[in-house]
């Protein structure tokens, strides 16, 4: 990504450089395919945790242990794998279509999403570290992580194409975008700002001063 410039185009990639830059078979259009492939994931590791016999309270604790570790994982993921710089060609290319292309050209729909096959062997093997961690209480920890993973992906693709009527939404998409258009070193994460305040990396913008209209009235 070029440091000098923070992106190329808002508008979509030229044919040109998609075909060179970019594997096309993670092209990814339909903002609803991580629906699609995660809510019956989610559904069959709620039905797993219930068949292994754990109770509702080590369903909730998995679930709630998700939600705060998907904080952690979506600020490292962002700032140090998806930013990660490659020399190797392949790596170079594989980074460009999972990341570094969403930068050069924030509103291309094609590179919004990660695809799939990604999101899903990423999936299986968090899921597999997990289990040899902590057993069958895997099963509701990687239920709350499929659903954040929902969460998040639906709120970075509409960050970008809509501009819903609500506080909590503006401020994480004002957040992101300043990450695009103002610091691309600075919010890295999404659905939570803790781990850039913790890690100082959250992107200090000055205070505009509202003039004291009582001082102005007596001048």
């Amino acid at each position: 990504m070029n440091k000098e410039k923070l992106f190329l185009s808002n508008k979509d990639m030229p044919k040109e450089r998609m075909d060179n830059e970019v594997f096309s078979f993670f092209y990814v259009l339909n903002p609803h395919i991580p629906f699609y492939v995660f809510t019956p994931i989610a559904i069959a590791m709620l039905a797993l945790s219930i068949y292994c016999g754990l109770n509702v309270l080590g369903i909730i604790m998995g679930f709630m242990v998700a939600l705060a570790f998907w904080t952690v994982f979506e600020y490292s993921m962002h700032r140090y794998f998806f930013h990660w710089e490659s020399e190797q060609s392949f790596f170079k290319k594989m980074m460009y279509t999972i990341h570094h292309g969403h930068h050069d050209y924030p509103n291309d729909k094609r590179l919004m999403l990660v695809h799939p096959i990604i999101s899903v062997a990423a999936y299986l093997g968090i899921w597999g570290i997990a289990f040899l961690l902590a057993g069958h209480y895997a099963h509701p920890f990687m239920m709350g992580l499929a659903v954040c993973y929902m969460f998040y992906d639906w709120l970075h693709y509409a960050s970008h194409n809509y501009n819903y009527n609500s506080p909590f939404f503006q401020k994480l998409k004002m957040h992101h975008l300043h990450h695009h258009y103002t610091d691309h070193d600075k919010n890295f994460g999404f659905t939570t700002f803790i781990w850039d305040y913790i890690m100082k990396t959250l992107l200090k913008r000055p205070v505009r001063k509202k003039k004291n209209k009582l001082s102005a009235n007596n001048q």
